[in-house]
């Protein structure tokens, strides 16, 4: 009993350990030059896949933003400033 506690409580840690170290801001850092991607570049990419962009949002060296797709679907999506990709995207 006392093994699968153990083994258990050394998963959980593990987990946690590899969520902390994805995090979105850390992969938002500036690039190496300084140059940034601009906000409209970005929302006109989105608006091309059919995205009503609502907000965006400069923060911690990314580009957080609002959408609504089509069907209606609200999303908020992170985007690095550096490189215009995308980070993370979720329904909100």
């Amino acid at each position: 009993m006392r093994t699968i506690i153990v083994a258990s409580a050394l998963l959980m840690t593990a987990l946690m350990a590899s969520a902390l170290a994805d995090d979105p801001g850390s992969r938002c850092a500036s690039g190496a030059d300084g140059r940034s991607v601009a906000a409209s570049e970005v929302s006109k990419g989105l608006e091309d896949l059919g995205y009503r962009v609502s907000r965006i949002k400069a923060k911690h060296g990314c580009y957080e933003i609002r959408a609504v797709n089509d069907s209606s679907f609200p999303i908020k999506a992170t985007y690095a400033r550096a490189t215009g990709e995308l980070v993370q995207a979720r329904l909100r």
